[in-house]
């Protein structure tokens, strides 16, 4: 299994609740997507919030967003800024990106 998890600050013109209906309809399409087994957000300060999306590997995190996901990224962005992503393996993916490195 594969995680992602995205920190976005709310922008200083954004209004709050249009930018968790923005989180909330961008996890929705991202549930759409093949390989992905959830995506939801979480509200960290009045001012942040939290988008954990899990999938069946790292290569799903790899691909395009389709239109829907496009739109609902753009959405979320004019509103939030993304802070900072992290991409998180389980050990046996971290195991086999480790022995595929020659190590």
């Amino acid at each position: 299994m594969a995680i992602i998890v995205g920190r976005w600050e709310r922008r200083d013109s954004a209004d709050r609740a249009d930018m968790g209906s923005a989180a909330l309809a961008y996890c929705q399409t991202l549930k759409t997507r093949d390989g992905i087994r959830n995506s939801r957000f979480f509200w960290v300060s009045p001012d942040r919030i939290v988008i954990q999306t899990e999938a069946e590997s790292q290569q799903v995190f790899d691909q395009p967003p389709d239109a829907e996901q496009a739109k609902a990224l753009f959405a979320l962005a004019d509103l939030a800024q993304a802070v900072d992503t992290e991409r998180w393996m389980d050990p046996r993916d971290g195991q086999a990106a480790y022995r595929t490195a020659g190590r």
